[in-house]
């Protein structure tokens, strides 16, 4: 029997876990739901690479003096920022659910392990009245021989003793499961935490990508100009100084949620 249970001890604890989470995404409809970021994501990034590799065959058909220098750069570096901020936006979400989960689980595993605590003392205590009944039993059994008037309570002891048993019994079962459930949750919870540090990392990589392509931007733009005066100093201006790449104050803010 206790195989049967360990079995649907996971899926206990997800529907447990996971119901606040499909609340929360039903929350986040329209631009803000986790796959229309995803989507806008994707979007942001499939225009960027298409104009990253497009920039150095544009860029070598005009003078260095153009004018379209300086915009074709221009319109890369805001691809890049663009696509900057949909990574961001997409990954403040998944955070977010992903800390509500990570919240569920603890409150859950919290009440578990009291109610385990329960279920444990509950079981110490049955098994103590099971051994006192028996004994019992068995020492009015044992002075039935001289006082037959004994018997009939000797026999209801007996059956207390057996009703006393299948308690114990079912008080093991509980203990046990709920040894189980807390051990399903606990793996659930390290899961949860290994998930949430991924996505910590995620929003980091995503930042730092972000800054080396705004200066990379900004350093092509500088070599345009330079490019520019060395064939044409009248021509040339003012190099732009390098552009911080989006913060997380500029990305655009999501709607607050209620953890459950």
């Amino acid at each position: 029997m206790v195989p049967a249970v360990r079995r649907r001890l996971p899926w206990l604890a997800l529907v447990a876990c996971f119901a606040a989470a499909a609340a929360l995404r039903a929350q986040d409809a329209g631009a803000n739901s986790l796959p229309a970021l995803h989507e806008a994501a994707a979007k942001r990034t499939a225009e960027w690479s298409t104009l990253t590799v497009s920039l150095e065959p544009r860029l070598v058909r005009f003078l260095p003096c153009d004018p379209r220098v300086r915009t074709a750069v221009e319109e890369v570096a805001k691809a890049s920022d663009n696509r900057t901020v949909a990574l961001t936006s997409y990954w403040n979400m998944a955070s977010i659910q992903s800390k509500a989960q990570l919240e569920a689980i603890r409150g859950l595993l919290a009440r578990e392990e009291e109610h385990s605590e329960d279920w444990t003392k509950d079981k110490t205590e049955t098994e103590q009245e099971v051994a006192a009944t028996t004994a019992q039993a068995a020492a009015l059994k044992a002075s039935t021989q001289q006082v037959p008037a004994l018997a009939s309570p000797q026999k209801s002891l007996e059956s207390l003793a057996g009703t006393d048993r299948l308690l114990a019994a079912q008080a093991q079962e509980r203990a046990t499961n709920g040894d189980l459930l807390v051990a399903d949750l606990r793996d659930l919870l390290k899961s949860a935490q290994a998930r949430q540090s991924a996505i910590d990392e995620q929003l980091k990589s995503v930042s730092a990508e972000g800054q080396r392509w705004s200066a990379y931007y900004a350093a092509r733009q500088a070599r345009a100009q330079i490019e520019c005066f060395i064939i044409n100093p009248t021509a040339a201006t003012t190099p732009p100084a390098a552009r911080p790449a989006p913060s997380p104050a500029t990305v655009r803010p999501l709607p607050p949620v209620t953890k459950p």
